[in-house]
């Protein structure tokens, strides 16, 4: 064994005990070459801390370290994990198993087997995806098998470097505390890795292993058909509308072929250099359907097709993003997640008249139109960002008789029925398309329903954006900054012309003033903000004028984030042009009184 002699006896004791357990030549042979050109920052950075469960998992640069995504940190996650479940699990879940599922990224199969050995070692059944599958499969056969945890080896959307592990408890949504403090707990005590854990070469015939694929591909495009109801099934197939479909080099294409050919609708139009999985993403920079350039080459198909409607999925299908060819001005709108959100809600309301017991989510940080269109139908529920915190709600909303019927947040993820309590990207699509449909043959389209939305419910304008910091002191200099703003503990009153009525800091527990109307979503249990907060900082505010702000620093990224919308009245595209410049002004405004990004040196 390579002995590491970096002067620092903590990062000594920290690479060798790597080295101990690490029986993948690959990245021993990192490790061993680190040490021999005295890497000892990198090795610092990637060994003496161990990545936390940040979106109910890990997610990280393929790589050695414990800060990585290696075997190594998959086997100890999967025995930390493993001994938390046999704690905690009921006998009839244990006797069920685990469901464990993977991505097209490089190293994702392995991962998977490597998790399910552990489990079998422990005589645990582990139904176990024999292919790629998108996310929402692995939330849906958890539930489907009554099973005790489900895995999904994903990065989604991150660059190709990367590798996850996204862990669901046994109720189909992703984990959240105490679980996730827990099994992370549990790692720590199972480090040590033994022997046989290593082999999985002869796995997949091992009696603990059921092959899920079929089964749970067959039950969920059932379930996406009965999501929709007989008379949008038969519309569908009627309107027989044209769609481009990319699968972003990802895991959608077959579920979202099977799932269109369910739902009455046809076989869209696939985007062949991106269809299937392909871990290196040769046609995009990110795999973010976010991202404009992410859309490029599924519009550039629409065009020579003549196809007005384009839906394009993340590499592992749990998020989906939508733009549509308007031919009066001769361009593409590229919908964004508030704005599909709001038609989305719109929709399924109009699919499902309900009575007042029906409850719509959204992420904090999301547009408040869903509050608006759901009012006097039924309740609007907020839950802390990430759909861990929404999914987990929904749940409990169920199990008190309520009905939830749809929940999104602003970054494209949707929620279209709570069987699948986590975001969906094939539902997401066939409702969607669905939703065209139906406008289509009624002469109307996705942009002439969003005005006739904000006419009815007012003008929702959102502008958000971020900064990188990587100096955790310049985060504390800012809030500190804002909670002194006028003097000790006096918040901000005023922001450029912009007079404020209502602040709240959740990490200090303050709000100013103490009860407001239009915030009573936060008694609904599981929300996340129904607890203090312990997610970093987050301040919001609302201005007298409309606007709101959301500041929050990222879980998973060193970011400082900014959300803000502005509610107003503007009936007219052009008077809507003219709002969205005074939103860009005025964020414009906050971000130099409040984020002083030249002083603190922020980096866009």
């Amino acid at each position: 064994m390579s002995k590491c002699n970096s002067g620092d006896s903590k990062l000594d004791s920290a690479v060798e005990s790597w080295l101990k357990h690490d029986k993948n030549p690959l990245t021993r042979q990192e490790v061993i070459d680190d040490i021999s050109n005295s890497r000892w920052d990198k090795l610092r950075s990637t060994m003496l801390k161990r990545q936390k469960f940040g979106t109910a998992g890990l997610r990280g640069r393929m790589g050695a370290g414990y800060m990585c995504m290696n075997d190594v940190v998959v086997l100890q996650t999967a025995q930390g994990l493993c001994a938390y479940v046999q704690k905690v699990a009921n006998q009839d879940q244990l006797h069920n198993g685990i469901v464990v599922g993977f991505d097209g990224r490089y190293n994702s199969k392995r991962f998977a087997e490597l998790t399910a050995k552990v489990f079998i070692s422990a005589s645990i059944p582990v139904h176990l995806f024999s292919e790629v599958c998108p996310t929402p499969l692995v939330s849906f056969a958890t539930i489907h098998y009554g099973a005790a945890a489900g895995v999904m080896v994903t990065a989604s959307h991150n660059p190709k470097e990367d590798n996850g592990y996204k862990v669901y408890w046994s109720n189909g949504s992703q984990v959240i505390s105490p679980h996730d403090d827990n099994i992370l707990d549990e790692i720590w005590s199972y480090l040590d890795i033994p022997d046989d854990h290593w082999h999985i070469a002869e796995i997949r015939s091992h009696e603990l292993i059921k092959d899920c694929q079929v089964e749970i591909t067959k039950k969920y495009t059932e379930y996406v058909r009965d999501c929709l109801s007989d008379d949008t099934v038969e519309r569908n197939r009627r309107a027989n509308i044209d769609t481009v479909y990319s699968a972003m080099h990802g895991v959608g294409y077959e579920s979202v072929v099977r799932a269109f050919e369910a739902a009455g609708l046809k076989t869209p139009i696939s985007v062949p250099e991106q269809q299937n999985p392909d871990p290196d993403f040769p046609t995009v920079v990110f795999p973010n359907p976010e991202e404009k350039e992410c859309l490029e080459l599924s519009k550039k198909l629409a065009e020579g097709k003549g196809v007005r409607l384009v839906l394009v999925n993340d590499p592992d299908a749990d998020r989906l993003a939508v733009a549509e060819y308007d031919e009066n001005s001769s361009s593409w709108k590229v919908f964004s997640g508030n704005e599909m959100g709001s038609l989305l809600g719109w929709w399924l309301l109009q699919q499902f008249p309900t009575p007042p017991e029906v409850y719509m989510l959204a992420s904090f940080v999301s547009s408040k139109m869903l509050a608006a269109i759901v009012k006097g139908k039924g309740h609007f529920v907020e839950t802390l960002t990430g759909f861990k915190w929404m999914g987990n709600a929904t749940l409990l909303l169920e199990e008190e008789g309520k009905r939830v019927l749809f929940a999104f947040e602003e970054a494209i993820g949707y929620m279209c029925n709570s069987r699948v309590p986590d975001k969906d990207g094939v539902t997401a699509a066939v409702q969607v398309a669905s939703l065209a449909s139906s406008l289509y043959t009624s002469g109307s389209s996705l942009q002439e329903q969003l005005q006739a939305l904000y006419r009815e419910y007012g003008y929702h304008v959102s502008k958000n954006g971020y900064y990188i910091i990587n100096d955790p002191t310049v985060v504390s200099k800012i809030f500190s900054r804002i909670r002194n703003f006028h003097g000790p503990s006096v918040y901000p009153k005023k922001v450029g012309s912009c007079e404020i009525v209502f602040m709240n800091d959740f990490n200090a527990g303050v709000r100013i003033p103490e009860t407001t109307n239009g915030e009573g979503h936060l008694n609904v249990l599981g929300t996340g903000l129904d607890q203090d907060y312990t997610s970093g900082e987050m301040v919001a505010f609302r201005c007298a004028n409309g606007l709101s702000v959301t500041l929050r620093t990222s879980g998973t990224e060193p970011k400082l984030k900014y959300y803000t919308e502005l509610v107003c009245e503007a009936p007219t595209p052009r008077e809507q042009d003219v709002k969205q410049v005074e939103l860009e002004n005025m964020v414009q405004e906050l971000i130099e009184e409040l984020l002083q990004p030249k002083l603190n040196g922020l980096m866009g």
